[in-house]
């Protein structure tokens, strides 16, 4: 029986799309590929969220290695966490989630900058009973370890859980922790899908 309701934020809650600000940035398509792989795509960007690498260093290693684009990185790395829209529909499908008996969380890989600003800006984290980041725990998703240590720390059952994520390998890690699991395409979808699993009208 599902009585909890987890969320991921990036692509979920928050339309995460680093190629916003990259190509606002640069003009020249090579360019625009080479940096958004560069800065989001890399170790460096896993390390972030693991909570173990600063923007500070992830910075100084960029600029050190293209020194000719220094204020163009300087600028992005300050600012891409600011264009994050919320995934449309999503606000109303918390909010209706909000009024039922289950309780609602996120579980996200996610930086403490992201973190921190998300959380001060966007208005749907007063739905939330819990929020844990990959940053916190050290750990990414979809390793097992994320998903006991996030029941351990909420006192949670992990069958009566129900994850919502965007990427096929954390809903695959989730299930394979015991909860139940949902592939995120968009609000509507999933709204058919929490009427199928659970006591939920929209």
């Amino acid at each position: 029986m599902i009585k909890n309701i987890v969320f991921d934020l990036g692509n979920v809650l928050i339309d995460y799309n680093p190629s916003r600000i990259v190509n606002a940035v640069f003009t020249d398509k090579s360019l625009q590929d080479q940096f958004l792989k560069e800065i989001f795509q890399t170790r460096g960007w896993k390390d972030l969220d693991r909570g173990i690498l600063t923007f500070e260093e992830h910075t100084r290693d960029l600029v050190s290695r293209f020194p000719q684009y220094a204020r163009e990185l300087e600028w992005i790395l300050k600012n891409w966490h600011k264009d994050q829209p919320d995934v449309r529909g999503m606000y109303k499908v918390l909010e209706s989630l909000h009024h039922h008996p289950y309780a609602l969380f996120v579980l996200s890989n996610a930086s403490y900058r992201f973190y921190n600003y998300a959380v001060s800006n966007k208005r749907f984290f007063k739905f939330f009973d819990g929020v844990t980041i990959s940053a916190e725990l050290k750990l990414l998703k979809p390793q097992r370890e994320i998903y006991d240590r996030f029941c351990e720390i909420h006192q949670l059952v992990p069958e009566e859980c129900l994850f919502i994520d965007d990427q096929p390998a954390n809903v695959a890690g989730a299930m394979e922790a015991g909860w139940q699991a949902y592939q995120f395409k968009d609000s509507e979808a999933l709204k058919r899908h929490l009427r199928e699993v659970i006591d939920v009208d929209f």
